[in-house]
This record gives C-alpha cells, structure tokens and sequence, in this order.
C-alpha cells in the first residue's frame, strides 16, 4: 500500500512541473509575439526589442539595472535617421512655387521674378528712358524748324484793302482813284505760307546739351545697375532667411521629436519604479522649452516666406522648394584697401555721381557761353488770294542775329550752377568715406561671423556627441532623464548658433559684394552654387 502511494505522489508531482514548464514556454512566446506586433512611430524608428531600454532584469540580488545598447547595433541613432528623411523629403509645391533641378534653379528663378518686379528698379529704368528722351531732345537743336500756318479777313481798312490788293497781284489802275482809295470798300484776304528757321549759330546751347544729355544717360544707367545689385542683395538675404529658418525648423524638430521618444521611454521605465517621478517631469518641462523654440522657428519660416513671395510679387504663402544642404563658410582673404579700391572702380551710385558732376559741369559752361551771339537763317513762302482760285506768291528769306548785351539773370545762372557742381563734389567725397566705412564694418562681420562658424561648428559636434555619450549613460542608469533632455536642450540651442554664424557669413559676403560694387549677375550665379547648395 505503501508503494503504491509512493508512486501516485511522484507522478503527480511529475504532471505538475511538466504543467509549468509548458506553461513559461507559452507565456515568453506570447511576449516575442507582441513585441514583434507592437506597431512603430510613424515617424522616428523604433528601439530595437532586444534594447536594454525597453526590458528588465531581475539579478540574484534583486536589483534592477539599465543594461547599455549592444555594440555592435544596426539601429542609426535618431537624429541621422531625421537628417536624412529631412534631405531625402521632396517640398511641398503649389501652382505658385518655384521649382527646379536643384537649389540653384530655385534661386535663380526667383531672383529673376524679384527684378523682374522689382519696383524701384522699375523706376530706374523709367528714368533711364527719361534720360534718353532728353538727349533727343537736346539734338533737335541741330535741326531746322518748319511752321505754317493760314488765316482769313475780311475790313474796310483803306490801308488794309490797299496791302491786300497788293498782295494778291490784284491791283488795277482803277485802284489808284482818290475815290478808291479812301472807300476802298470791303475787302477779303485768305492767306498761307510756311515759315522755316535755320539754326546757324546758337551760343553752343545745343552742342552743350547732347554733352549734358550724354553724361546724363551713362548716370541713369549706373544708377539703374547699382539699383539691380540692390534687388540681388535683397533676394539673397530673404533667400537666406528662408534656407536657415528652415535648417532651423528642422533642427529644432529633430531635438524635440528624440526628446518625446526619450520621454516615452522614460514614462514606461516610470512606471516600474526605474526612472524618478522627478527626473521624469523636470525632464518633461525641459522638453517643453524645445517645442517652444520649434513655434519660434516655425514663424520665422512663414515670414521668411512671406517676405520672399512678396519681393518676388507672388501670393504670400506660395511654397518654394529649399535645398535642404548648407554651405560650409569659406574664407576670404582680401585687405580693405583692396575693397576699397574696387569699389571706387565698380560702384554704381558713385559712378553715376561722377556722371552728375559732369553734367553739372557743362551746366556752368553752357550758362557762361549764353553771352555770344544767337544766329538763325530764315525763309518763308505766301499765298494771298481772295475767291481761292487766283492770288499772289511770295517769300522772304533773311539771316536774323541777337545777342544779349546786358542781362541781369546771366551771373547768378552761373553761380546757382557751380554751387550745384560743387554740392556734388561734396556728396562724392562724403559717399566714398561712407563706402569705406561700410566696407570696413562689412569685413569684420564676415570675418567674426566665420571665426564664430569655426568654433560653433566644433562646439556643435562635441554637443552632439555629448548628447550621444549623455543617453547610453542613461540607458546604462548613470544619468537622469532629465540630463538627457538638459543635453538636447543645450546641443539645439549650439546647433541654432552655428546656423545663425553661417547665415551671417552668407548675408555679410553678399553684402560685401555689393558694397564693393561686384554684386552683378555673375556674382550672383556663384553664390547661387553655394546658397543651392550644389557646392
């Protein structure tokens, strides 16, 4: 009896541990299942299932850790996998948005569309054609002038009707009569003729204007090109408000959208009792700062944009495709004396105030020549009739000379002009220490905002990898969540400054250019390699 309970208690015992191990296979195979069923973000890549992150382990000593990634992971760190969804992510078009090949075809379509609209350089051209206008005018003093002209009367006059008579060749002998001539009756007269005038000789007035109107034209057109630079620095700035408002957009987005992974990691490992309620929500708040930043950025986005359009005279929310890679900042080493002295070669605006001084030049010696002598030839044809079928013809030629002896106008003329001149001269000297002065201030922008690049551009890699040493720390439990977030919040914040020194690089170099007058198209073409990111 006793074997036989023996027995039954062993094959019972034999049932039950057969029961639970069944019971463990199951229960780890339903949880591969659901790991392996568990959906990923629709945007950032999910932490691999094997990542000590997402799992625990119970030692023989009951104590819990953070186990650090694996070496040799696959998985490319979030914010890698973001740059090249970022790159690689196609612009969203309109009807009204720019598009291209590259970067470069962008920006030069819509540098094109600002100068085609481009008011002021409108108005330039306006004056250009104004400019013109004058000149032919001034050389319509070289030419003859013709006049004609017609009337008909009708008088009693006995002086008239005599002088009438006269010239219709239509006096009689009858005429003669004491009677006749003081009752003359009523007599009609209908005359034409034609009058021409002959410049022969006019004081050098004419020959003075076309010189004036020359120098005038060659000012309207440096005016015109200074005005075009001017259209090409504002599109590049607005261009580059909007390249690195978007580079900053997306900075920023990257940041905040790791720091929500991390949270969400965070908040799990919260709830069994690994991670601080402390460090969890300090770390929440932190978070928080970065979404703040990324709705600043996203503003300044849409008022880059709208600017643009607006310059380029579109719709104000018209989507531009942006080239999503960055130029480096390459240094440029020239003295100032050498910018100078190029812009005193190549500048539009003082060019066309050396043109204005000119003409104000030919405007004094064109008053002083007002004193010689003023000759004219003329010639002139009648016709007399009074029933416009009949009558006399007639003409007259002569040569007519004036000349003003005394004329109180002609020295203050000639004052008022040379105070003119030399208001002018003044302006040239004052716009040139003007130029040096901007051109000094220029250079120092350029070359603090590339040494600021260099040392940015150095801070922003060890930021990041200080963000990337921070978070195996904290996979590893050696860091805080909220460390992690302190060191995302920090490295945007070094990303932003290292994006603001290149955007002010960019805005100074092109500015530099302008002022030193060689902003034209070709120029404009080599920056758009740059700023279309295709170099």
């Amino acid at each position: 009896m006793a074997k036989k309970f023996v027995l039954i208690f062993a094959f019972l015992f034999f049932l039950w541990l057969t029961d639970r191990g069944i019971g463990q296979g199951e229960s780890a195979h339903n949880l591969k299942e659901t790991e392996k069923s568990t959906p990923a973000l629709p945007v950032l890549s999910p932490i691999p299932s094997n990542s000590p992150i997402a799992q625990s382990t119970h030692s023989s000593s009951q104590e819990s850790t953070i186990q650090p990634p694996a070496p040799n992971s696959s998985v490319a760190p979030l914010e890698e996998q973001m740059e090249m969804a970022y790159k690689k992510s196609p612009p969203i078009l309109s009807s009204h948005t720019f598009h291209g090949k590259g970067g470069k075809a962008v920006f030069i379509a819509v540098w094109k569309k600002i100068l085609a609209h481009y008011p002021e350089l409108k108005k330039k051209h306006a004056k250009l054609s104004e400019a013109i206008a004058q000149k032919a005018l001034a050389e319509s003093g070289y030419y003859p002038r013709l006049y004609g002209w017609a009337d008909s009367l009708t008088s009693d006059n006995p002086i008239l009707g005599f002088m009438m008579h006269l010239t219709e060749r239509n006096f009689t002998a009858q005429d003669f009569n004491i009677h006749n001539l003081n009752h003359p009756g009523t007599v009609s007269n209908q005359n034409a003729g034609l009058l021409a005038i002959f410049p022969i000789f006019d004081a050098m007035q004419t020959i003075d204007s076309v010189k004036a109107a020359k120098d005038a034209i060659k000012a309207r057109e440096e005016e015109e090109r200074y005005t075009r630079m001017e259209a090409s620095l504002l599109s590049i700035d607005a261009w580059i408000g909007l390249l690195f408002a978007d580079a900053e957009l997306f900075k920023a987005m990257s940041q905040l959208e790791a720091s929500k992974t991390d949270l969400n990691e965070a908040l799990q490992l919260m709830e069994q009792g690994l991670v601080l309620g402390a460090d969890f929500f300090m770390g929440r708040s932190l978070a928080a700062s970065i979404e703040q930043s990324k709705n600043g950025y996203l503003a300044r986005k849409k008022v880059a944009l709208v600017t643009l359009n607006t310059l380029a005279g579109t719709p104000a929310e018209a989507e531009i495709a942006i080239p999503k890679n960055l130029p480096r900042p390459k240094k440029i080493s020239k003295s100032l004396s050498s910018w100078v002295q190029e812009a005193i070669l190549y500048r539009g605006d003082l060019a066309a105030l050396r043109h204005q001084i000119q003409v104000q030049r030919t405007e004094v010696k064109r008053e002083k020549d007002s004193i010689m002598p003023n000759v004219n030839g003329f010639a002139s044809g009648m016709l007399d009739s009074d029933n416009f079928t009949t009558g006399g013809r007639s003409y007259t030629v002569g040569v007519l000379g004036t000349m003003a002896l005394f004329d109180p106008s002609r020295d203050p003329k000639i004052k008022r002009a040379k105070a003119e001149e030399e208001q002018l001269i003044h302006e040239e000297s004052l716009l040139k220490d003007n130029i040096q002065t901007k051109l000094a201030q220029a250079i120092t922008d350029l070359e603090t905002a590339y040494r600021d690049s260099e040392i940015l551009y150095h801070s922003m890699n060890d930021a990041m990898q200080a963000i990337v040493m921070t978070r195996d720390l904290y996979r590893e439990g050696r860091k805080t969540i909220a460390d992690l977030i302190q060191a995302r919040t920090y490295g945007l914040q070094v990303e932003i400054s290292y994006l603001e020194s290149v955007a002010r690089y960019e805005s100074s170099k092109a500015k530099l250019f302008f002022l030193s007058g060689q902003l034209d198209d070709y120029q404009v073409q080599n920056l758009a390699n740059e700023l279309g990111g295709e170099e």
